[in-house]
């Protein structure tokens, strides 16, 4: 069978129809506009922007269009809660701090008998007798078991939580990740209160709590899940921007005003009071009031598809080992480097490069920040006050960047150029994860810069003004941690952000264990000799962040498992209504056209509607067969199911075949998000082809195209592998004489045979449609410098298009 599309936007058919119009010709259709429309999408919700007004092409709302603004999630709905809650985060450090270094110092005077009466101990206020490298080294040994409790407990919980969010929904294990913190201030306020009868080694129970409960770990962790899920990849770093930004903003206010909260109420104790408060908030306004981002239907998948693998293991690998595996602390880290349909060597490391780098920066700040603050009240004999001032301008400083710098690098970098490709070509991607681009790696280098200069700084400062410019200097570091936990949830399927946020999440709770041990073991080695080891050990991991970062490559992820593939009976009822309903090609046609796995297709064109292929003109890694051929140097463009490449003996040129990656002997073969899949590649190719051989380029209504299927060998095929011919036509391309549909008689001659010139180097098969063997030297067949020189060419057209 074979489709034509001529110059005046009509159409002329060969052997069989192939097309109908899948909705009126002059009905509008949009990017919520269901694939092969006829009644497809009768509830009303394809038109527009969508029951919620949205104008993009992403499909994470899908499951909450409808809803009422105060029942779907939004990242707004968490920045005032999570402020709150950093502000008591923050606000605390420094006077929990001091308040264990008074702690500790009163104890450590007691029992080696040396307390000056002259001089005792006063909670919260600054006791220079403390300031020896004993009370140091006592100090920085306790805050190292905290961590390791906190930490170690953490890292087993966190994870766990991270990937129940995935199935049971991030809200209600957000506000659970909450009550351990509440337990812990309770009992830091039992300590501070009563020092007498609670020794400060009670601590540790109130760490126990925390890290039972994930932590402040698990609170990111699932504050950045729930982010994921309500915003498009394109627009995910700037709103995992603005949760780090809150987080600075706490630790920007919070010890600036617990310091001056503390100093006016003259008492240490009050704000450990407040903090137990926002705590109380945060719990209750999470769990009851901020709409769950992950819907019902996804939640009961999840469950149904994780039981499924469970079931399998326990099957497979018998049901005590199958318990041992998920009892195994260390599993959550598995998804880091992950097997199956979808996943490469390039995307592991990927993966493992980007939290090897997140690791260094996050939990490297954390676990270095107490010993930075006992180097500054060491060194310059700051106070809580002094303290508290420092650590505010660096977190505000931060701030600025995250919430007005980094959008605007966002919109120069991001936004105005996919926004100028699609002016140039037509053509609007479906806003999808694809990994990271350029720009995520150029901004994670940068960042790692500033904390290594940083770094730098620290080591040679010997006056205060220099190590706060130094200080400073580490601004940019916050865009590091931002750009690396949206950039890991652009690798995986959304259904897996959860599981893949824990893993990370284990990550900076190990740092927080291994973190405090290096690095409060340096300076408690160092401290009398060379204190600014602390901060050459910190600059080196950066080193190995930044080198790491050279390991990420650009439009690596993970592809997802069509749903159309998971049940093909289902997706083949679906599409019986529609069958003979493939697309037309007029000359508004808008998206690159696609069918996620799972996802309903949608709009690429008026009338029959599409969705954006995850395209990419890489074939890094892969090996990709036309029947028993490989073509992998031919090919210039691969989807979800679909590649395409240029042929070995063109009737014309510009004359493509798109074939589907599985080869299928027959096109009924196909599972309709593969037909989906196929045919949306060739519009795209047309798209493609009118930008090279049409005058004006790019203008579709400057030529036309001969779309065809030679299905089965007694319609000529001659490789066992579906194949559609895709041929640019412009008028006199026969030559002067020649008529328009001069090309059926060659698609049925020799000049149609693509097979022909690849079997001869085998054995040639005789298949019906009457093909005559023709020598080689009467044939027009071209090397493969040739072919692959026009693939470049093809490439770096799709590259200006838009599609990497």
């Amino acid at each position: 069978m074979a489709l034509s599309a001529g110059v005046d936007g009509g159409t002329t058919e060969s052997q069989g129809p192939v097309a109908s119009d899948a909705g009126p010709v002059g009905s509008d259709a949009t990017e919520t506009t269901r694939l092969l429309g006829a009644g497809a999408h009768e509830d009303g919700h394809g038109h527009g922007a969508g029951a919620n007004g949205r104008e993009d092409s992403w499909n994470g709302f899908d499951d909450f269009e409808g809803l009422p603004w105060w029942r779907t999630p939004s990242v707004f709905w968490l920045l005032a809660p999570f402020a709150i809650f950093t502000l008591a985060f923050g606000g605390v450090i420094v006077p929990k701090l001091n308040l264990i270094l008074d702690l500790v110092c009163q104890q450590y005077f007691a029992d080696m008998a040396l307390l000056d009466p002259k001089h005792p101990i006063v909670l919260g206020s600054d006791n220079p007798q403390c300031r020896i490298p004993e009370v140091q080294k006592n100090v920085a040994t306790f805050i190292l078991v905290l961590n390791f409790v906190t930490g170690g407990l953490s890292a087993i919980v966190a994870p766990k939580l991270g990937h129940m969010s995935d199935r049971f929904g991030r809200t209600k294990l957000l506000a659970l990740a909450s009550c351990g913190g509440i337990l812990g201030e309770m009992i830091t306020i039992f300590a501070a209160k009563f020092p007498q009868t609670v020794d400060y080694r009670w601590l540790v129970l109130g760490a126990v709590f925390d890290g039972m409960t994930g932590s402040f770990t698990a609170g990111s962790i699932l504050c950045q899940s729930y982010t994921s899920d309500c915003t498009p990849p394109s627009k995910r770093a700037v709103s995992m921007g603005y949760i780090h930004a809150c987080l600075f903003t706490g630790l920007a206010f919070g010890p600036l005003l617990a310091g001056y909260f503390v100093k006016w109420t003259g008492s240490l104790l009050s704000i450990f009071y407040v903090a137990l408060g926002c705590h109380a908030f945060f719990m209750l306004f999470v769990g009851f009031v901020v709409p769950e981002s992950v819907s019902k239907i996804k939640q009961l998948a999840a469950r149904e598809k994780w039981q499924k693998e469970k079931e399998a293991r326990d099957t497979h690998v018998g049901p005590w080992a199958s318990t041992a595996h998920y009892s195994n602390p260390f599993t959550p880290l598995h998804i880091l480097w992950p097997s199956g349909p979808g996943t490469s060597t390039r995307l592991r490391m990927n993966l493992v490069a980007l939290a090897v780098c997140d690791a260094i920066i996050l939990g490297g700040a954390f676990a270095a920040g107490p010993v930075l603050m006992l180097y500054s009240g060491y060194k310059f004999g700051w106070g809580t006050l002094e303290t508290s001032r420092f650590v505010s301008a660096l977190s505000m400083v931060r701030v600025v960047v995250l919430m007005g710098i980094f959008p605007i690098v966002n919109y120069f970098g991001r936004v105005r150029p996919a926004a100028r490709r699609r002016k140039l070509s037509g053509v609007k991607p479906d806003d999808k994860n694809s990994g990271a681009d350029h720009l995520d790696t150029w901004i994670l280098r940068i960042a790692l810069v500033s904390e290594i200069l940083g770094c730098l700084g620290y080591v040679f400062a010997r006056s205060e003004a220099l190590f706060f410019g130094s200080g400073m200097m580490t601004a940019l570091g916050g865009l590091g941690s931002a750009t690396t936990q949206a950039t890991v949830t652009k690798h995986v399927p959304q259904e897996r952000v959860g599981q893949i946020l824990g893993a990370i999440g284990m990550l900076h709770a190990l740092a927080r264990v291994v973190g405090p041990v290096v690095f409060n073991g340096i300076y408690a080695a160092t401290v009398e000799t060379f204190p600014q080891a602390i901060f050459v050990a910190l600059g080196s991991l950066f080193v190995i962040a930044f080198l790491s970062s050279f390991v990420i490559k650009s439009h690596i992820h993970w592809e997802e498992d069509p749903q159309g593939e998971q049940e093909p009976l289902i997706e083949t009822q679906r599409a019986s209504a529609t069958v003979g309903n493939t697309l037309t090609m007029g000359e508004d046609q808008g998206s690159m056209l696609a069918a996620r796995l799972g996802r309903t297709a949608k709009s690429l064109a008026t009338p029959p509607a599409v969705t954006a292929i995850m395209t990419s003109t890489s074939t890094e890694g892969k090996t990709l067969k036309f029947g028993p051929f490989e073509v992998t140097k031919q090919v210039f463009l691969t989807t979800p199911h679909s590649f395409a490449l240029v042929n070995l003996k063109p009737i014309i040129p510009g004359h493509i075949l798109v074939c589907p990656l599985t080869p299928h002997l027959r096109l009924t073969d196909l599972s309709a998000a593969e037909t989906a899949d196929l045919f949306g590649t060739v519009q795209l190719t047309q798209r493609l082809l009118a930008r090279a051989y049409f005058s004006p380029a790019g203008d579709l209504g400057a030529g036309g195209f001969t779309i065809a299927v030679q299905d089965g060998a007694e319609a000529g095929q001659t490789v066992p592998h579906v194949h559609v011919h895709v041929i640019p036509r412009t008028r006199g391309d026969f030559g002067d004489g020649g008529a328009m549909d001069d090309i059926y008689v060659k698609m049925t001659g020799e000049e149609g045979n693509v097979g022909g010139a690849l079997w001869d180097r085998e054995r040639r098969p005789t298949p019906g449609g009457g093909m005559p063997r023709i020598e080689d030297m009467d044939r027009n067949v071209r090397t493969p410098e040739q072919m692959h020189e026009e693939a470049d060419r093809y490439k770096a057209t799709l590259r200006e298009m838009g599609v990497e």
